[in-house]
């Protein structure tokens, strides 16, 4: 028997995930900081309910581990299919995610392939964690055990689990020894229950086990009224497939006939994108930052991902998740989770669970709060955001150096360490002083792609600051922008390489090459020249290579192809590539780098990993789904290959293309502006814009502009030269 070959795999609900290996079992080994790690199980509400999930059977010939007897494994959708061969025996199983209450449900179907009735006693084996996704690994010491009628119930401070079948075990375990019910306190390493099943001649007999759970006060409100009280994983998977379809409906469609392995990249970002979408209770919105050990929202990734949430005209969404992330933002010190006023969180789950102390995370959302109102037509903030935004900035001024306008960054875990020592000893999983996107890098203290994020909070402020009592605020943030952008222009070129310095600390500029110099090119705050320069220096190989942008370039003595931050390859840095070549008019680096990516993407299937060696294109310690892997590239695309930017206040469209120039044709439809669409088209040097929405549309085009009615469409010419941004 041929073995089914293991495939990293995640089913999903918007507040239940399932991850396994595909071989037969819930169970998934997956490299953690260079070793093996098992992350496979049952996931509800970002509380990770279970490790592995196992099943065996025993029949008269001895006992059968599904994945040494799988003989065949697919995926359709949300649902996981095998089947299994054993003596006398065929099996089929089912695996779906649940909803209400969030985990996972197997169905088994066992046939006699004899013409006797035989006896097959099924097992299953589970190992309780019931703790929050973001402790990564942690497992109580301590939890209660019960049974309940037509259930077993695991309980810990608030969480909880229920395991339910559609039929009674005939008997349970813990730890391995028989247990008899009732309560039982203390460590639990796993629970087992046993289902003895008869099935008679050339006959079939069905099993259904359903692990459950969360925040167990969510669990007491969905109890099971009988065994038998359990879904069909078809109608549940029918039910998950028919919402994806209505999602899909609503996103724009993207034609290029000139690049069709661009275009199936599209697809594929956008499948990935929604997989990580995530409500896991009724007043927390988000996606998720990957799988498997980032299932939840990690607020500074939830804001590389928005901008493309709104590209994909999911504006509803996208306020949900920046409302929830608003709504636990610090309003004074908690040093025991490291927030300063203003402050907004690095993690969120239910619970509620949440945990500051990024240099980073709080200065993306100012920016994000006006993406907003430009998709969403929307006249205004929505209630609570304009307080929320003014509370970040001043957070930014809190830590700004009065004599150059740098932001500074770094000591977040030093704090943490130190508030926590007196309560408890704990390790927070990395040993940076710093605590920005390459939070295992020490950084400190004024890391330049930071100061791009405080100067475009700033600017973004500013544009926000419309009231008349905002006149002082926006003046002061007007000037405080100016002076930034003149410090970074003057502080931060490093003539030698013609870059920019990683960073300047008391000892003076830092001299490493990493890719983050590039994000100050795209924010157009360097002048072209040096912009072209730092485009330039980053394609050398001692940071590109052909499957991405390192981390650190390889030529630093700091340098190492494995280092979390210091030499791997990471795709967000490719995607940091590809907008900085755009836009400085290198059209044909910036396609490279874009089908680097989508390279990647077509090798590894429903996947997009989070990072790969700096020496050969192999992951490691990486997520095999990450948010900031599909966002950055879906939003390079929208803005920079298509060069839209939108307004749907006015309502405003801009297209300047920047395709290659043998490109003849492409097409953009059901590109959503407020309550209005358009559909864009590119044909033998022709734009065409058509609009359906209430009120006339402004398009600006690469050579003029009109104005599009509801329900027309409008020709404009693209001169050959204008295909490509100049």
């Amino acid at each position: 028997m041929t073995p089914v070959p293991a495939a990293p795999t995640v089913l999903r609900t918007l507040d239940a995930a399932v991850l396994l290996d595909r071989r037969g079992d819930v169970e998934l080994v997956q490299e953690s900081r260079g070793a093996p790690v098992e992350w496979g199980g049952v996931y509800g509400q970002h509380v990770r309910l279970t490790g592995p999930w196992r099943l065996r059977i025993e029949a008269a010939d001895g006992v059968h581990a599904l994945p040494g007897t799988a003989t065949t494994a697919a995926v359709d959708g949300e649902r996981y299919r095998s089947t299994h061969a054993l003596p006398g025996l065929h099996v089929e199983q089912e695996i779906v995610p649940l909803s209400g209450p969030p985990g996972a449900l197997r169905a088994l179907r066992l046939t006699s392939t004899t013409d006797v009735a035989r006896s097959v006693l099924v097992t299953s084996i589970f190992e309780p964690y019931l703790l929050p996704v973001m402790v990564e690994g942690i497992r109580p010491v301590g939890l209660l055990v019960e049974t309940r009628p037509r259930e077993l119930r695991v309980r810990h401070r608030g969480f909880g689990l229920a395991l339910r079948a559609s039929l009674a075990p005939d008997r349970l375990y813990v730890d391995r020894a028989s247990w008899r019910g009732g309560h039982r306190r203390g460590p639990v390493e796993e629970i087992g229950s046993e289902y003895a099943l008869t099935l008679p001649a050339g006959g079939a007999v069905d099993l259904r086990l359903a692990l459950v759970g969360g925040l167990e006060r969510d669990l007491d409100r969905a109890p099971v009224r009988t065994e038998g009280d359990l879904p069909v994983p078809g109608s549940v998977a029918a039910g998950l497939a028919a919402e994806e379809e209505a999602w899909s409906r609503q996103r724009p469609t993207m034609r290029l006939p000139e690049d069709p392995a661009l275009e199936r990249a599209y697809g594929q970002a956008i499948r990935g994108l929604r997989r990580l979408y995530s409500r896991p209770s009724e007043d927390l919105t988000g996606l998720v930052a990957g799988y498997p050990w980032y299932g939840t929202i990690w607020c500074r990734d939830l804001a590389w991902m928005l901008p493309t949430v709104l590209w994909l005209g999911d504006a509803e969404w996208a306020r949900a998740s920046v409302d929830s992330v608003f709504r636990l933002q610090a309003t004074h010190e908690v040093g025991l989770v490291g927030a300063e006023p203003g402050e907004l969180p690095m993690q969120i789950s239910p619970g509620p669970v949440f945990l500051f102390g990024t240099s980073d995370t709080t200065l993306h959302y100012p920016a994000l709060a006006e993406r907003y109102l430009r998709h969403s037509g929307a006249p205004r903030l929505p209630d609570g955001w304009w307080e929320a935004v003014t509370r970040a900035i001043a957070w930014g001024e809190a830590r700004t150096d009065p004599q150059t306008g740098l932001l500074r960054n770094g000591g977040e875990v030093a704090r943490l360490e130190q508030a926590s020592a007196a309560v408890a000893r704990v390790r927070y999983g990395i040993d940076s002083m710093d605590t920005t996107i390459w939070d295992s890098a020490d950084r400190r203290d004024h890391a330049i792609d930071v100061q791009v994020l405080w100067l475009q909070a700033l600017r973004s402020g500013e544009a926000l600051a419309t009231a008349p009592d905002a006149a002082e605020m926006r003046q002061r943030w007007a000037d405080r922008a100016e002076r930034l952008s003149r410090t970074v222009t003057e502080r931060y070129p490093w003539p030698a390489e013609g870059y920019l310095f990683d960073s300047l600390n008391g000892d003076g500029p830092v001299r490493r090459i990493r890719p983050n110099a590039l994000r100050a090119v795209s924010a157009g705050i360097v002048p072209g020249e040096l912009a072209r320069a730092i485009v330039r220096r980053a394609e050398r190989g001692d940071l590109a290579t052909p499957w991405g942008l390192r981390t650190l370039a390889s030529t630093d003595p700091g340098y190492s192809p494995i280092a979390y931050h210091d030499g791997q390859v990471w795709t967000i840095a490719t995607a940091w590539a590809a907008d900085a070549a755009f836009a400085v008019g290198d059209v044909e680096q910036g396609l490279a780098h874009l089908h680097t990516i989508a390279e990647r993407y077509a090798a590894e299937g429903e996947g997009a990993h989070e990072c790969y060696r700096g020496d050969r294109p192999e992951p490691f310690d990486s997520c095999f789904l990450l948010g900031f892997s599909v966002a950055p590239f879906l939003t390079v695309l929208f803005e920079r290959l298509w060069g839209i930017e939108v307004d749907a206040r006015v309502p405003r469209l801009t297209v300047r293309p920047s395709f290659p120039a043998g490109w003849r044709s492409a097409s953009l439809a059901g590109l959503r502006l407020g309550d209005g669409t358009a559909a864009i088209r590119l044909d033998a040097g022709r734009l065409e814009v058509g609009w359906a929405g209430a009120r006339p549309l402004e398009v600006v085009g690469p050579g003029g502009g009109a104005v599009v009615r509801p329900g027309t469409t409008a020709s404009l010419a693209v001169a050959a030269r204008d295909t490509r941004r100049a």
